[in-house]
């Protein structure tokens, strides 16, 4: 059942430094989304060995709460073992289609009890620049990921290792009815293979299409 619930408006700025303000009333994250099909389930798999339970659709959608989106350059978490991944974020405003980056802030210690419960229980960062989106095509595999946890490289790819945006959103539309939503596409492997643990994370996208990078950089606050 898709969660809806009442959300304070969010102000983004367009890459001309326009002010652009609306309120979300679906946001869904995509899971496995990685474009090789033998990666991603190398990826099950090895999460299997540490007790995660395997997906039930690949990729597979996860409805979560609109309102744990958040701008904030602070977040609170609720365990010391959380951390966040840079991902590709399609903001769709009526008939308007953004790019924007996002972290999908995760508590990792939760994920073996309930892979959707470990994303929902925390706040879901989003960068405030966003950029229009003409064509959803390849041109746009040229845009590179990259994070950093407390200052050291975490995270580095492009979108080509991503499912197409465009297969991720038609995929969307097939499951859900939004006027304004928020969808998270996936991320890229963490560089060492191991989740890190910080106080800070930083996140862009940038190149291909891309004017200027999609910047998003946030304080992590934990018990």
């Amino acid at each position: 059942m898709l969660l809806r619930i009442t959300l304070r408006m969010l102000s983004l700025t367009d890459e001309h430094g326009a002010v652009v303000e609306f309120t979300p009333d679906t946001f869904v994250i995509a899971g496995y989304t990685g474009r090789d099909r033998q990666v991603v389930q190398q990826h099950i798999d090895e999460l299997a060995h540490q007790g995660i339970a395997p997906p039930h659709h690949v990729p597979m959608l996860y409805p979560m709460p609109v309102d744990i989106l958040t701008t904030d350059a602070q977040i609170a978490v609720p365990t010391k073992e959380t951390a966040g991944e840079v991902e590709p974020v399609l903001i769709g405003i009526g008939r308007t289609l953004y790019l924007g980056v996002g972290s999908d802030h995760t508590a990792r210690d939760v994920e073996r009890e309930d892979i959707a419960k470990s994303k929902r229980i925390c706040p879901k960062p989003l960068g405030r620049t966003i950029a229009r989106v003409g064509a959803l095509d390849s041109s746009l595999d040229g845009i590179a990921l990259e994070s950093w946890i407390d200052g050291e490289a975490y995270q580095r790819g492009t979108l080509a290792a991503i499912m197409p945006l465009a297969a991720l959103l038609e995929l969307f539309r097939k499951t859900f009815t939004a006027t304004n939503f928020v969808l998270s596409c996936g991320t890229v492997p963490l560089l060492t293979g191991a989740f890190r643990f910080g106080r800070t994370f930083k996140a862009q996208l940038r190149g291909g299409p891309l004017h200027a990078p999609l910047t998003l950089e946030y304080a992590i606050q934990g018990d």
